[in-house]
């Protein structure tokens, strides 16, 4: 019996000396955090399956297979403490790893045959023990994207250009941080402080500093005339951009101050496809089919308007005449005022980029699962009305670029928007069977199954939307689906240590229940995946 004993006794004190290295350094110091994480999760399963095998006989030649599904772990949770959450919650966890697909494709929604989580979510209570047993810890989830990690792109044939006031384009600075830094693209700001008043030129030159520091190359300017309108002044971006157009520049491009581009890589195959030695205006329209309608075929300033060197030297040439005779007040109308006026170019429109004229709850929209080079009217009083935090949402990227809104169907009626939101449909409307049984047979009959490729209308504005968004859905009742939303991302710790590339990006998305009930947490921490498993 002695061995038996000793054995016991060198793997409880193991455990023992693992939850003081945790209580020790968990809250303090992200790495020791990320080690021990890794040393539970790689190591508590062995540890139980050892006791296990003490305690049934010492000399069995062959253990039984581990069942990974059922293995219990630890999870140190201390870093939830800043959320201020009302315990106790219910939570739980799973690590993904990302691999490339074989065609490198993005495909609306791909099913897995394997639940993201397991049905019994963990209670916890962090007044109680900030160490919490798991007792179903799943292993890693390999999920397939269209591409690993990029380094950066290599976009020196454009030259973007803005127009706003510098305390919006402070507020931009960790927005533009996510997808321009070491580009080799480059941007100019064309900026005042109010319309009654200019810019500081100390003020703007600061700014300008901080945007060199973070790798952007950032030009903050005045607008050419003081005196110019909002639409002149959007309009003299195409004269300023020319101006510094070099051997490299293919493109000129029109941006608003919340245009979002969620991969600089798939921009750019975009633009692959066109002839920039010839005129070009490409674009995208409104949503909207009234404003369509009301201001014509034309490419809409927040989905960013784009212009070949061509092009820009046909505005550029013709400036004082399209300047001059604005016919609104929007910028954007008065590019292509001046594009159909003397050139015989016409919009080449692109439905990936995103002008979002819609109002109210926009779910529907970034659950889609659609390709999105850029969107629009997300900041807090656009006119959407719907408030993101783009720069937490699109941090997945770091794992895997274009892997940003791609959607995964799981067999246990879940489905993932990468970086905005976990969907369950409780009722059964993603298979079309109803759980639960009917008599006692098991069988718990069928509801009507949804489909995922018709875009859920959530919005409030009763729009035309059939040259847009088609085909569309009505909206899902709050008992048929229940949505957990995207609360945080942060990247964790460097995952070198494990084999793999990058960062881990770890996600926390969140729903607040009804009262007695409690609230939910639901974690994803995203890797790439050694590079012997791809």
């Amino acid at each position: 019996m002695a061995p038996r004993r000793s054995l016991l006794v060198v793997v409880f004190l193991s455990i023992f000396t693992a939850i003081v290295f945790v209580a020790r350094y968990g809250l303090r110091d992200s790495q020791h955090l990320k080690k021990v994480d890794d040393w539970i999760h790689s190591s508590v399963g062995g540890i139980g399956d050892t006791i296990g095998d003490t305690i049934g006989g010492i000399g069995s030649k062959e253990k039984e297979p581990k069942v990974l599904s059922t293995n219990p772990c630890m999870e140190h949770l201390g870093w939830l403490e800043p959320y201020q959450f009302t315990y106790p919650i219910n939570y739980v966890s799973r690590d993904i790893l990302t691999t490339p697909s074989a065609n490198g494709e993005r495909p609306p929604l791909t099913v897995v045959d394997e639940p993201l989580f397991d049905t019994e979510f963990t209670t916890v209570d962090l007044a109680q023990s900030q160490t919490v047993n798991i007792d179903k810890c799943l292993p890693p989830l390999t999920l397939e994207v269209p591409h690993g990690t990029l380094q950066p792109v290599d976009a020196s044939n454009m030259v973007f250009g803005l127009q706003t006031t510098m305390k919006r384009l402070k507020e931009t600075v960790k927005h533009l941080e996510r997808w321009l830094p070491h580009t080799n693209a480059r941007l100019y700001a064309m900026v005042i402080e109010s319309e009654d008043l200019a810019a500081d030129d100390a003020d703007m030159a600061a700014l300008e500093k901080e945007f060199h520091s973070k790798g952007m190359e950032v030009t903050v300017v005045h607008p050419v005339r003081p005196i110019d309108s909002f639409a002149q002044r959007y309009f003299s971006l195409v004269d300023v951009m020319y101006e510094h157009v070099n051997d490299k520049t293919e493109w000129v491009v029109c941006i608003d101050d919340d245009t979002f581009f969620p991969s600089m890589f798939d921009l750019l195959e975009m633009l692959k496809k066109h002839d920039h030695a010839k005129p070009q205006y490409i674009g995208s329209l409104s949503e909207d089919w009234w404003a369509v309608n009301h201001y014509g075929l034309m490419g809409f300033g927040g989905a960013g308007l784009f212009l070949s060197v061509p092009m820009a030297k046909i505005i550029e040439d013709h400036t004082d005449e399209c300047k001059e005779n604005l016919r609104t007040t929007a910028g954007d109308i008065s590019v292509m005022d001046c594009v159909y006026r003397f050139s015989s170019t016409k919009l080449t429109h692109i439905p990936a980029l995103h002008q979002i004229d819609i109002s109210g709850d926009l779910s529907g929209f970034y659950e889609s699962g659609r390709e999105m080079l850029s969107v629009h009217h997300w900041k807090e009083g656009s006119a959407a009305g719907y408030k993101l935090e783009m720069e937490k949402m699109h941090l997945v990227a770091n794992i895997c670029d274009s892997c940003f809104l791609q959607r995964w169907q799981f067999p246990n009626e879940m489905v993932l928007s990468n970086g905005f939101s976990i969907a369950h449909y409780p009722e059964g409307h993603l298979t079309g069977k109803k759980p639960g049984g009917v008599l006692g047979t098991g069988v718990g009959g069928t509801v009507e199954k949804i489909k995922l490729e018709e875009m859920e209308h959530t919005w409030a504005d009763d729009l035309n939307v059939l040259h847009s968004l088609a085909p569309v859905r009505d909206k899902m009742p709050d008992e048929f689906k229940i949505g957990y939303k995207l609360l945080d991302s942060m990247i964790v710790d460097s995952d070198a240590e494990n084999g793999r590339e990058g960062d881990v990006v770890r996600q926390i998305y969140f729903k607040e229940e009804a009262e007695g009930v409690n609230d939910t947490v639901m974690v994803l921490n995203w890797h790439t995946a050694p590079k012997d498993e791809l």
